[in-house]
């Protein structure tokens, strides 16, 4: 099932994609009904089908047009005097802040990327979230490098691929242990210090010019706390999720 490829059917898809968000607000994941969104949007089910194949094309897309590497993009621009320092920690930051307000999109993250789930998707579909999930990698990985090749980071090829995937983990365990509300607070608190806390010791495993400091940190998550308050809401859509899919390195 293929992605919009004009501005119209953009549009409608993205309608599509609002009324099955809603629904899933309403009525969670699970309970709620791939005919549904025709009749929520009031359109027959060809013209559902015209764009998603199943329910799972279009959870695949929800979590595709709600994804951190759709916004950061956008962030870095009117953010053009970011230090290395902040661009090595602003994927985990801008994630926490997302997922703090939208809960949602930690449930579309943990549904979507699991292996019984998206491979009923559509080939099209898999294709942009194999896309997508290796561009997030690369927005954790690619400041790292970039931080050895200016000299404010000492690290060998082996200690970035070693800190990337520690960042990665530690953002997984953390976002979802935050969304569940499950854990008692003398295994689990949600204080942004804390986590501030754990990524500086993370990070300054390695020998930075100018350690990764937890106010640094408190700045850059005001920073983008301000940012997602002012919407942006022209970033979730269709179109730009398509343009964004097609990337495969974050040096914007």
């Amino acid at each position: 099932m293929q992605c919009p490829n004009n501005h119209s059917d953009a549009i409608r898809c993205n309608q599509l994609l609002d009324v099955a968000e809603e629904l899933i607000d309403n009525q969670g994941v699970v309970s709620f009904r791939f005919a549904q969104i025709a009749k929520g949007a009031e359109c027959s089910t060809n013209t559902l089908y015209k764009y998603f194949s199943s329910k799972e094309d279009v959870l695949v897309c929800l979590f595709l047009r709600n994804t951190t590497s759709s916004q950061i993009p956008t962030f870095i621009k009117e953010n053009p005097d970011l230090t290395i320092n902040e661009r090595s920690v602003l994927a985990v930051l801008f994630t926490f802040e997302v997922v703090k307000r939208s809960p949602i999109f930690n449930i579309l993250r943990v549904v979507s990327i699991n292996s019984m789930f998206w491979q009923l998707a559509s080939s099209d579909k898999i294709e942009v979230l194999k896309n997508r999930v290796n561009l997030f990698w690369s927005r954790i990985k690619r400041p790292l490098e970039d931080a050895v090749a200016s000299g404010d980071l000492q690290a060998t090829e082996a200690d970035i691929k070693d800190l990337s995937q520690a960042l990665y983990f530690f953002l997984a365990g953390i976002t979802s242990s935050f969304e569940s509300k499950l854990m008692d607070e003398q295994y689990f608190t949600a204080e942004d210090m804390l986590g501030y806390r754990h990524i500086s010791r993370l990070m300054n495993r390695y020998q930075w010019r100018k350690p990764i400091s937890q106010e640094m940190m408190q700045g850059l998550s005001s920073r983008i706390s301000d940012f997602l308050d002012r919407g942006h809401g022209n970033i979730r859509s269709c179109e730009n999720c398509l343009a964004i899919g097609k990337k495969s390195d974050c040096r914007e």
